[in-house]
């Protein structure tokens, strides 16, 4: 692979070794994708880049998470996600695919990406559908942000990989015991159930403030509360992703042991199963 420039003790929630990392729309199948990737340090000193599948909240597209989705890229990872406002399985692993074609062909992406080695994050509806496309044989780990169920009925029995789900207190749309627990107690990988306790956090939490004019006004004519671009969960969304995906020993302290980071406020009820 080269040498690694992803160090130990990075602060997930700040931009990584790949700060040049940025948007770039309408790419991919059909030029129907949004990439985020680091620019002129993609591949720097021969890294190879995982690649991370994405599915967007119902109604919405990649761009209305691009602050979140950007700083995933910061640290070595590149994402692709279509811009269907209902993107499902199909969709996503399209996108995959075309990512580790571009891999062998003439680009910006040509023997920098390590093929072998996916993830998959999706916000709710689009958590659903990476469940689904969780039966990758390369994925490594999968991220259910506030997530729908799968629509598959085989989705648990196919998923391979160790599963992070959250909700939050605040979420009165997705709810934790009408959605993401069903996910949680259907699991049957490597499961951690993260719960934000803030009862502000609801279900436009993970969108942009500034990705949607009026998104915190729109959220909060839903009931659905304000949009800040899941800045909690953006740091346990990476240690995730490097955990699995790069191995990096040092994520383990959001996830393991009593006194783990997702363990300790402003973080509460965390469950775990399947667990080491």
């Amino acid at each position: 692979m080269g040498s690694d420039p992803l160090s130990p003790g990075t602060d997930y929630s700040q931009p990584g070794a790949f700060a040049d990392a940025k948007m770039f729309t309408n790419v991919g199948p059909d030029g129907n994708y949004t990439v985020f990737r680091p620019d002129s340090s993609l591949g720097m000193a021969g890294f190879k880049h995982a690649l991370i599948g994405w599915a967007n909240g119902i109604g919405t597209t990649p761009d209305l998470y691009q602050e979140t989705l950007t700083l995933i890229a910061s640290h070595g990872f590149v994402v692709i996600g279509s811009n269907d406002t209902q993107a499902e399985e199909a969709a996503v692993s399209a996108g995959l695919d075309w990512l580790v074609e571009q891999n062998t062909v003439d680009g910006p992406f040509k023997d920098k990406l390590d093929v072998t080695s996916e993830g998959l994050i999706g916000y709710s509806w689009g958590g659903g559908a990476v469940i689904d496309a969780s039966r990758r044989p390369n994925v490594k780990g999968t991220v259910c942000m506030h997530g729908m169920p799968p629509r598959t009925a085989d989705a648990f029995d196919a998923m391979h990989a160790p599963l992070l789900l959250f909700t939050s207190t605040g979420d009165t749309f997705v709810t934790a015991e009408g959605y993401v627990t069903p996910n949680y107690n259907a699991s049957k990988v490597q499961t951690f159930y993260a719960t934000l306790d803030d009862p502000t956090a609801g279900h436009m939490y993970g969108l942009d403030a500034h990705g949607l004019e009026g998104c915190s006004e729109i959220g909060q004519s839903l009931g659905f509360g304000d949009c800040r671009g899941a800045e909690a969960e953006r740091g346990p969304v990476i240690a995730w992703l490097r955990l699995w995906l790069n191995n990096d020993q040092n994520a383990r302290k959001f996830f393991y042991g009593d006194d783990c980071t997702l363990c300790t406020k402003p973080w509460t009820m965390p469950q775990r199963k399947m667990w080491p």
